[in-house]
Parts: structure tokens; sequence; C-alpha cells
């Protein structure tokens, strides 16, 4: 199918989405950012209707694209998330690609598709100790059983971000729960983030 037929049909999506969304709870309800959830525990009740505006669905949709959906047809196969995966951990097994993928899988065809997966994975993130065991072990590229800020930045720039964000993030986001100060993460220091 020519790409414009594709394009042509995301967009009638994403409209009838944030229509929907508008319908459901009035146009001044729909959620403006990612912000204004909280985790998924305590977003339960939202999870059924989570809204986002016409701008951010087409911004999450070229980021679905950019960094998984190669192919841009509105999922993402086993292989599309292995090449991902190997952005963390060049040595990703198939078994643990496709635990990744039935984790997000809703309707169970073996793809993780933009609309519900992954909106439903941007919108309420998952924040159980089980899902920061997956990424623990994959940001844990050497498998030494800590992930360290020269990791979180290889892993950074393998997805895209310069040099100086990807230090920015690591520094940021994941070293602030460095108790120890010595540059890597425990399991123990790795799961308060999530938790």
């Amino acid at each position: 199918m020519p790409s414009i037929f594709i394009t042509a049909a995301l967009t009638t999506v994403l409209l009838m989405k944030a229509f929907e969304c508008s319908l459901h709870f009035g146009t001044s309800h729909i959620f403006r950012g990612l912000e204004k959830l909280k985790k998924r525990q305590d977003a339960s009740s939202f999870q059924q209707h989570v809204c986002f505006d016409v701008r951010q669905l087409v911004a999450f949709k070229a980021q679905f694209t950019a960094f998984i959906d190669k192919d841009n047809d509105g999922r993402a196969s086993f292989k599309e998330i292995k090449s991902y995966l190997q952005k963390y951990d060049p040595a990703v097994t198939d078994k643990r690609v496709q635990d990744f993928v039935v984790r997000r899988d809703t309707n169970g065809d073996g793809d993780v598709d933009f609309i519900p997966d992954y909106l439903s994975e941007i919108s309420a993130p998952n924040y159980s100790a089980s899902m920061a065991k997956e990424w623990f072990e994959l940001e844990d590229s050497n498998h030494d059983g800590y992930v360290s800020r020269d990791e979180l930045v290889n892993i950074a720039q393998n997805i895209g971000m310069s040099p100086r964000e990807a230090l920015e993030t690591a520094e940021g986001y994941y070293m602030i729960a460095d108790v120890d100060g010595d540059h890597r993460l425990t399991w123990n220091e790795y799961v308060t983030l999530f938790t």
C-alpha cells in the first residue's frame, strides 16, 4: 500500500481517537500531557479512556516510527522490537524479545500496535517491580549485575540522543538513585526509580 494511503488512514484514526476522547470527556478534559497521568496503579480508572490531542498523537506516532516501527505500518513486529531492544542489549535473546512483546500485545497478534498497545504504554506506564526488572536486565548490557552510567549513556546514544543529551539523561534521571555514588546502579537502587 502506498505510503500516502497509510498516512491518510493514520490521520483518520488519530482524528477519530481525539474525537472519541472529546465525546467521552468533553473537550476541556482532554489530557494535555503525560504529566497529568500518575503511575499505572493510580491511573487505573483512566486506562480505558486516556486521551491525547491530535498534536500529541502525531508526535507519539512519529516517535513510534522513528524508534521502532521502521516500515511505518502502525505496528511493531517481532523483528522490529528485537532491533530496538538490541540498542539496549546487543545480545538480547529471542525469548526476552518474545516476553517483551507478549506483555504489551493486547490483541495477541504477535505485534505491538501503535493503537492501542504503544499508546497504552505511554499513557499509563507500568511502574511495577517486574517491569523494572525487565528494563534493568536490558540496560545491564554487559550482564555484570549493575546498570552503569556508561551503559545508560551508550544506550541513549544508540537510540538517537546526542552525547550531551545522553549524559544529561543518565545523570539527571537515573543517577539520582545512585546512593553510594559509584556511577552504577544496583538492582535495589534501580528499582526505586520505578516503585
